[in-house]
């Protein structure tokens, strides 16, 4: 059985915090409460099933997504949009995964390496292992 990675994140906004404004993260961040402005991250862009972003332009390498997104999501590799997901918005990226009961209002542009341009500054972590 092989190991997966995650990307570091080293921002978080916590369940109940509402952040607004033009946000430009080194590695990972996660989102249990409400970001409204605009997004650029070099790693990955975690929206927990109670987070909520309103965001526009979103820019990052990855996007897991179990919460609400308002806004476009340009990754340079991954989006997934898990089942309790609801994005309202367009989609760039090189592999998009939809699992079922998902809900997406948009348009989805996959399949050839996107031009986006992300800080490659990020460095994965083994599941479990510690950050920081």
């Amino acid at each position: 059985m092989s190991k997966k990675t995650v990307e570091a994140v080293n921002t978080v906004v916590g369940k109940g915090s509402v952040l607004d404004g033009n946000f430009e993260v080194t590695d990972g961040i996660r989102v249990d409460g409400i970001l409204k402005g605009s997004l650029t991250s070099s790693g990955a862009l975690v929206v927990g099933i109670a987070g909520e972003v309103d965001a526009q332009p979103i820019r990052v390498k990855d996007a897991i997504v179990a919460g609400r997104v308002r806004g476009s999501i340009e990754a340079s590799h991954l989006v997934k949009l898990e089942a309790s997901a609801e994005m309202i918005g367009d989609i760039t990226a090189q592999v998009l995964i939809i699992e079922e009961g998902a809900v997406l209002h948009g348009i989805c542009d996959t399949g050839s390496e996107p031009n986006i341009v992300v800080p490659e500054t990020h460095k994965p972590v083994e599941v479990g292992q510690a950050v920081g």
